[in-house]
């Protein structure tokens, strides 16, 4: 049996990127902080974010005909603490967050590094999240180029050798 307090202090060593999956429902919008994040495919391009099945996120996700991974920038981490449950979170208008909407129709949040839109592709159970595999419509680079990074449960930075 693996000790679940000693697993989440070995996963906490493991640097990510932060990043913000955005949707639009009929309600609003909607946005998540997820560490969780990877490149799946080129061919077809392909990506997956694992969601937490308990959070108001999945199931708004799980609607939505499509969504975007906003790729945070270092100076980002109110973000990442508002989309998290953090810090009060954002209105279904994304009033106070600066953004625009993206051609499939996702808000893509201001400053960061890049974006990527996407449309569901598959869902697979993953325990207590749901692994979500979105295939890449729209790809941008931000003009910011310094990510906001993860690590032992805070955001650092990477060092510039």
């Amino acid at each position: 049996m693996v000790d679940p307090d000693l697993f989440r202090d070995v996963l906490a060593r493991f640097v990510s990127g932060v990043v913000v999956v955005t949707t639009a429902n009929p309600d609003g919008y909607h946005g998540m902080t997820v560490s969780s994040f990877c490149s799946v495919s080129l061919d077809p391009p392909l990506v997956l974010a694992c969601i937490n099945r308990e959070t108001q996120g999945h199931d708004k996700l799980e609607r939505a005909p499509a969504f975007a991974v906003n790729i945070l920038a270092r100076d980002q981490s109110f973000l990442a603490d508002q989309f998290s449950g953090r810090a009060p979170l954002a209105d279904p208008t994304f009033a106070r967050v600066p953004h625009r909407v993206g051609a499939l129709g996702t808000p893509l949040i201001e400053g960061c590094v890049g974006w990527i839109e996407c449309r569901p592709w598959a869902r697979y159970p993953g325990g207590d999240h749901t692994i979500v595999v979105g295939q890449v419509e729209h790809v941008a680079l931000g003009e910011a180029d310094d990510p906001l990074v993860y690590f032992d449960r805070a955001f650092t930075e990477l060092a510039w050798g």
